[in-house]
């Protein structure tokens, strides 16, 4: 079975300018417009890219509209029948994110936005790098690593 995480959040701003200055001066965010079809939105930035989750912030189209937590699924179809049989709602339709995956928005039983994110067509996260080894350099000895020292614990005293 898959692990099913948030793997995105998003935050509507009637003022994209006040708000992004908000989080960078309280977090420290990387906040970038994209372009991005048929919507303003900007990007997110956390902290470093597979050690912290991105988002996103967009000019707020409601007042219905609230933050939202996107979790990654393997199966989105699947995943949204097992939503609404579990009785959630649908709120916006599954939609395709144009070279990234598709997505769903849906409300709990209490009323609380949920949305869901199934990627396709995104490169994968290169793995991280294990540390270079350099050769030694020309000439130089190899010297033998000296086995760690003993201590003896520590004398009584009577």
């Amino acid at each position: 079975m898959a692990i099913r995480t948030v793997v995105h959040f998003e935050i509507p701003a009637n003022d994209v300018d006040r708000l992004s200055r908000f989080y960078r001066d309280v977090f420290g965010w990387e906040i970038q417009k994209v372009e991005m079809p048929g919507v303003e939105y900007w990007l997110i930035s956390t902290g470093p890219r597979g050690q912290s989750v991105g988002g996103g912030m967009y000019r707020r189209h409601s007042e219905e509209d609230r933050p939202r937590n996107f979790i990654g699924v393997d199966d989105l179809d699947a995943r949204i029948l097992t939503f609404a049989a579990a009785g959630g709602r649908e709120v916006v339709q599954k939609t395709e994110v144009p070279g990234r995956g598709w997505s769903y928005l849906g409300a709990d039983p209490e009323g609380n936005l949920i949305a869901m994110f199934e990627p396709t067509g995104m490169p994968p996260t290169p793995p991280a790098r294990a540390p270079v080894r350099r050769p030694a350099r020309r000439g130089a000895r190899a010297r033998p690593k000296r086995p760690a020292k003993r201590r003896s614990a520590p004398r009584r005293r009577r």
